[in-house]
């Protein structure tokens, strides 16, 4: 991501300590949700669920997971053909089928062609001069934001790399992803929020371009990004319990 090499930079220009009022209401874990107070589901500081998130995407960047199979055009063709070919001991293919089955499979290959140019606003030309690690707490510093929104980016990551299989984290684009999916959770979360100049200049983008990622991400979750206390709580205690784990693996 270009707007990483110039974090050196930003941060001489931003002070921790402006909007304290807001920064210090969302630095406490205890955000506004319209379902309630995340912190009433679970005991655990922003700082580690910042570190849990990193882990978890940083596991996810690994090769063998969440693999996406790039959208083949020719996908309903080739299904077509392979019901042709079916043996006659087969329920025989109804006409009404023989209709509505390829624009099923056409509208199936755009939906994919579609997701996998989403994805790839996410891609930087080169890999980011700095960790993870560092640009999160680079976030956390100027921006910091709660328990919350950091175990519901997780979340959403988590399902788009390995339930919807619709973008494969790496070096190139976690960056990005992570900086989209904590905005769009603070969104969706906290009844406050950094004003968009301010997360652009912190992330290292320009305000369009956040806004660009900001769409793109929604989009690739299909906007299902409702999660309640439960479900934040079972996060944490997931990524907790495995994050021994996940270290030795990546050791």
């Amino acid at each position: 991501m270009n707007g990483c090499r110039t974090h050196g930079d930003g941060a001489q220009a931003l002070s921790p300590d402006s909007n304290a009022q807001t920064d210090s209401n969302l630095s406490k874990g205890e955000g506004e949700m319209g379902f309630g107070r995340a912190a009433e589901a679970f005991d655990i500081l922003p700082a580690t669920a910042l570190e849990l998130l990193c882990v978890n995407v940083e596991f996810l960047a690994r090769p063998a997971v969440g693999k996406v199979v790039e959208p083949v055009l020719v996908a309903g063709s080739a299904m077509a053909r392979s019901d042709s070919l079916s043996s006659g001991d087969a329920t025989p293919t109804r006409i009404i089928e023989l209709h509505c089955s390829p624009i099923s499979h056409e509208e199936n290959a755009q939906d994919r062609m579609q997701q996998s140019m989403l994805s790839k606003r996410f891609l930087s030309k080169r890999e980011p001069p700095i960790s993870l690690r560092d640009y999160l707490l680079r976030l956390h510093r100027y921006c910091p934001m709660s328990t919350a929104v950091y175990l519901a980016t997780s979340i959403y990551i988590t399902r788009l790399a390995t339930v919807d299989r619709v973008i494969s984290v790496n070096c190139k684009n976690m960056h990005r992803l992570v900086l989209a999916g904590l905005r769009v959770a603070m969104k969706a979360l906290e009844d406050l929020s950094y004003p968009h100049s301010r997360v652009a200049k912190v992330g290292g983008v320009s305000e369009r371009e956040l806004s660009r990622l900001e769409i793109s991400f929604c989009f690739l979750t299909d906007f299902e990004l409702r999660v309640d206390a439960q479900m934040l709580a079972d996060q944490a205690q997931s990524l907790r319990s495995s994050m021994d784990l996940v270290l030795t693996e990546m050791a």
